[in-house]
Parts: structure tokens; C-alpha cells; sequence
């Protein structure tokens, strides 16, 4: 993220004459967790190249879930197609497909390379590298940077070479644009949906301080001056996402930048107009289910390779919608765990959470 100066310079005497505080106001999140049940995997449905993490047609859909530890947030493994209870607008749905650590990851992994990141970036590249020997032979990687656009490193690839020479340059890149994130999130998106596995969970993971600048006429002409001429909205991020099937993650590295910064936007009200503001990638990331994990320089590798673990440990449910609804229309979806397999699973260590993707768009 960057200050914008000008910004701050001319809201200045606006905010000493008013003499008031501006809060941040955040958007509406969607999804949840949720509780725990029992049964024996079944068919999946007829692969139609497309991966299966929310694949939505008229006739199906298609989405992971993550079980975790409410404590521990260790992942909760050996569960059945019937210790979950599907629900699709309050109306409880037949699962009939269901499978575990059976797909393979296309990881799209972006970095980010603005002004308070640039002190982790360097150890955050080198976890990546060690990240690639995590993943298994048919997991693909595509490399990313981002500010206030998203550039392309290198296009979906299992030849972990090229994707560690895209890792390398990336960690050598710096700009002095800020963090546009919602346009970030709609080309990440679209870069996504390139993805060249067939049945793949496709996962944006974000490497970044977490934070973000606003998108607005001043911070174009200062730290904008290389985004697009047209920005994507935050809706129109969100409906993309939820459309695309593409699951968040992210690993946040807050620098002492990053702090220094937080802790100036936490006593100047001015940052509402500049751009000091947190959480667009846990929100991101809640809408999907993904996790968001945070590291120090030291702890970077195991914490990649922890947030992968989480990735491949999700559970791929299946069924055909009891409602019919309109093209376009929302539906609103909840994954939980039967009162049964909860008692029979529960381990002493806090409810089971249930992640998963909160709706989709018909």
C-alpha cells in the first residue's frame, strides 16, 4: 500500500474545521462456519473440463468445504459424503458426489509490490520456491504481480523451473502505483479461469501486508498512474468471483512499514481519503471458504506449504439444486456437519468449522 499525499494535503483543512473522526466502513460478507455427520463417497458427475470448486449449472453444483479444528484450526479428515448437510436457500440438498484430496491445485500465486511490502518480499519469494516442491507433479503454478493492476509472469505451467525463474523476478520488481485491490481481484480472477487441468480447485493466493488503498479521482493521478483506465468495482470483483468457482487464499507478512503505517492511518482520519485500510482479502477469502494465513520472514516456507495443506484438504461436495430459480439469481449456501458426526468426530478440542463458499449465481 502507498500514502497518497496530495490527498491528505487536501482534505486537510476540511477535517480540522469539522474536527471529527471518519470510521472506515467495511462491506457486507457472506458465508460462515458451521457444525458436523456420516457416509460412503458416490459417483462424480460427468467431467465436462471444467473443475468442480463451484461449478454451476442449471442441473448442478459443484463446491469444497473445509473442516477444521475451532481451536487448533487443524484440519478435520476421514469424514463421509453424510456428515454434511448441504443447504441451498434454507432447503436441504441430496449430495451426490462427493470426494477427498482427489483433484489437483491450479495455484495462481500473486505478490504484491507495493512500498510497504518491499522489505518481506525477497523472503516471501524464497518461501514460494520452497512451496513448489510441496505440491504434487499435476498441481500447476501461474505467477503473478500486483499494485494497482495485476501483471502476468507466467501462464499456468507444471514445470516448477519456469515457475521459479517467474518467483525470481518477481522478488526483484518494485512500483511506486498503490494497491487497487478489487481491480486486482477481478484480472486475478480472469487469470484464473485460464487454468489448463481439467477438475482442478483453482485458488488465488495472495502473498501482501493485507492492505489497501481507495480507489478514487486523486489516487489515480498519484499512485495509480499504471492502472487501466476503466477500474472494476468491489461488486463487480465479488460477483466474479462468485461466479468463477476460483477460491481465495492468502499469506499475510506485515512488515514494520506496514505497522508504522497502520498505526499512523489508527490516529488520521485523513486515510479514508488516502488509503489506509485492512481486511479486503480476509473478506475475499471468507466469501470462498479459502484460509488466510499470517508468517513472519522466518516462517514464510512452513506456512505456504500449511495454507496448501488447508487447500488440499477440503472436501468437494456435489448435488442438483432442489429449486428452480431464474438466470442470474442468487442462492445462498450453507455446509454443515450432521449433530451426529459431530459427536461422533468431536475430539475435545472445540467444535468442528465448516468453510465453504457462501453462494453462487445461477
Amino acid at each position: 500500500m502507498q500514502f497518497d499525499p496530495l490527498d491528505v494535503r487536501g482534505k486537510l483543512e476540511i477535517f480540522c474545521l469539522a474536527n471529527t473522526r471518519i470510521a472506515l466502513s467495511f462491506w457486507l460478507l457472506f458465508g460462515g462456519s458451521v457444525l458436523a455427520q456420516q457416509n460412503t463417497p458416490v459417483s462424480p458427475p460427468a467431467n465436462d473440463g471444467q473443475a468442480p470448486v463451484i461449478r454451476v449449472s442449471t442441473q448442478y453444483v459443484v463446491l469444497d468445504a473445509l473442516v477444521e479444528e475451532e481451536k487448533t484450526g487443524a484440519p478435520v479428515a476421514d469424514l463421509k459424503a453424510n456428515d454434511f448437510t448441504v443447504l441451498e436457500d434454507g432447503k436441504t440438498q441430496s449430495i451426490s458426489y462427493f470426494t477427498h484430496d482427489q483433484l489437483p491445485l491450479s495455484v495462481v500465486l500473486l505478490f504484491d509490490l507495493t512500498e510497504t511490502v518491499q522489505a518481506t518480499l525477497k523472503p516471501l519469494a524464497q518461501g514460494a520456491h520452497e512451496m513448489l516442491a510441496h505440491l504434487k507433479p499435476q498441481d500447476e503454478v501461474s505467477i503473478m504481480v500486483f499494485s494497482s493492476h495485476t501483471e502476468l509472469l507466467q501462464d499456468f505451467t507444471t514445470d516448477r523451473g519456469l515457475a521459479s525463474a517467474a518467483i525470481e523476478r518477481a522478488a526483484d520488481m518494485k512500483t511506486n502505483d498503490g494497491t487497487f485491490i478489487h481491480e486486482d481481484m477481478y484480472e486475478a480472477i480472469g487469470q484464473a479461469l485460464k487454468s489448463t487441468v481439467p477438475q482442478s480447485r483453482r485458488v488465488l493466493v495472495w502473498l501482501t501486508d493485507g492492505t489497501a488503498n481507495f480507489e478514487n479521482a486523486r489516487t489515480r493521478k498519484t499512485i495509480g498512474k499504471e492502472a487501466p483506465p476503466y477500474l472494476h468495482s468491489k461488486e463487480e470483483a465479488t460477483a466474479r468471483l462468485l461466479q468463477s468457482g476460483v477460491s481465495v487464499a492468502a499469506l499475510i507478512d506485515r512488515s514494520a512499514g506496514t505497522d508504522a503505517l497502520l498505526a499512523a492511518v489508527d490516529v488520521s482520519p485523513f486515510s479514508f481519503f488516502a488509503g489506509g485500510r485492512t481486511g479486503d482479502i480476509n473478506r475475499y477469502a471468507d466469501l470462498t471458504g479459502g484460509p488466510v494465513l499470517k508468517t513472519s520472514k522466518k516462517e514464510v516456507a512452513a506456512r505456504l506449504a500449511a495454507l496448501i495443506d488447508q487447500l488440499r484438504a477440503r472436501y468437494t461436495l456435489g448435488y442438483k439444486p432442489g429449486l428452480v430459480k431464474p438466470a442470474g439469481s442468487f442462492c445462498k449456501v450453507q455446509v454443515k456437519l450432521t449433530s451426529g458426526s459431530q459427536k461422533h468426530n468431536h475430539s475435545g478440542k472445540g467444535d468442528p468449522l465448516v468453510r465453504s463458499i457462501s453462494g453462487y449465481y445461477r
